[in-house]
């Protein structure tokens, strides 16, 4: 028997959070399941969404596949409707930088902010990890933040993850960090 694509790809799940009979657009993760949303909540809390044509046919559920998995968007969307905010506090980092990198492709900012305030919670363990997502997304206060924990970090490590601007100002404070470890040795010596 010859199989048809529509055969061989197993049905889309819907997600049990977002299900709505009256939502007027479809979004499809990448491990095939259906978010049904609505076009007003993402056209007011979110600036970067993939583009939906609001004017279409009310009838019409428009899809959209996107690239992350039903867990990250499962979180992403509680950020655009009136509701409290899902915590973040029991992620694991990996988890935490797809949600951050989905609120940061998609423009959802009430996502972005709370991501990069749990970030801080991983400072001290994955500080490199910190810095390259802040230095990514032009978030200063966190690459503040690591600054002094990645200062003894020689500069070759960090070439690649820091932007000029940032790796200027960067090379600053490490000279400063170092110098003044200098003249601490020094002065104990003495």
């Amino acid at each position: 028997m010859l199989r048809t694509p529509s055969d061989s790809e197993p049905r889309p799940k819907s997600s049990t959070l977002f299900n709505s009979a009256d939502a007027d657009l479809i979004v499809q993760s990448s491990d095939n399941v259906h978010f049904h949303l609505h076009k007003n909540n993402l056209q007011y809390t979110t600036g970067g969404f993939p583009p939906v044509d609001i004017s279409r046919d009310e009838d019409l559920k428009e899809t959209v596949r996107v690239t992350e998995s039903s867990v990250t968007l499962e979180l992403l969307f509680q950020f655009v409707y009136p509701r409290q905010f899902p915590s973040l506090r029991s992620l694991d980092l990996d988890s935490l930088l797809l949600l951050a990198e989905a609120a940061e492709k998609y423009q959802v900012f009430a996502a972005c902010i709370t991501c990069v305030y749990q970030l801080r919670d991983f400072e001290q363990e994955h500080p490199k990890r910190i810095l390259e997502f802040a230095a990514k997304h032009d978030y200063h206060e966190l690459i503040e933040d690591v600054q002094p924990i990645l200062a003894d970090t020689p500069l070759k490590e960090l070439a690649d993850i820091l932007p000029d601007g940032v790796f200027k100002d960067w090379s600053f404070f490490r000279e400063r960090h170092l110098m003044k470890i200098a003249r601490n040795q020094f002065s104990n010596r003495f």
